[in-house]
Order: C-alpha cells, then structure tokens, then sequence
C-alpha cells in the first residue's frame, strides 16, 4: 500500500468546497480499502455540516468527486479513489449504538 501524505486529507477538502461554492466539508478522513477488483484503492471520507446532504444533488456531488480525485492526482496520490459522504450527527449515532 503506498504511503498516505497527510496533506491529501486537506487537498481533497479544498477541493471538495471549492467544487461546492461553500464549505460544506467540515471533515476528510483518509483510509486503505481493497476494491472490487482486489486492487488497492484510497477511501476519502468527507463529513459535511449537518443537513449538507439535501443542498447537493447528484451533478455536486459527481464534479466534487472528480475535482478531488483530480486535485489527490495532482499532488501524488496514485491510488484509485473512493469517495464517500456522510453527516457528522450520523457518524455520532453510529457510534451511540
């Protein structure tokens, strides 16, 4: 697995507002997952403020996707991309049960 920079987190969460006009990304967590394909792929998980999720429709969130995959491209990460999108108070939820 290549070594993870820590600045891809912060790459992907300038990229990601600056594609959604506002900073709706209040968070990027970076993981290690095997795809579909057995091949090694990099999770970027971005927690967007609370009821960010029904400000952004399907065409938001397909060019914020594309605009950190590029943006991590640019600054070394060489790994597939995987993103995914998830509420703070969700993640807190998942954690109370």
């Amino acid at each position: 697995m290549p070594r993870r920079s820590p600045d891809l987190a912060e790459v992907a969460k300038k990229a990601a507002n600056a594609s959604f006009g506002s900073a709706l990304v209040q968070a990027v967590h970076l993981g290690d997952m095997e795809g579909s394909d057995g091949e090694d792929v990099r999770r970027v998980q971005l927690i967007v403020s609370d009821n960010a999720i029904d400000q952004l429709d399907g065409d938001k969130l397909l060019d914020a996707g594309l605009a950190m995959r590029k943006a991590l491209q640019k600054a070394g990460e060489t790994l597939r991309v995987v993103v995914e999108y998830a509420e703070q108070r969700e993640l807190d939820e998942l954690g109370a049960d």
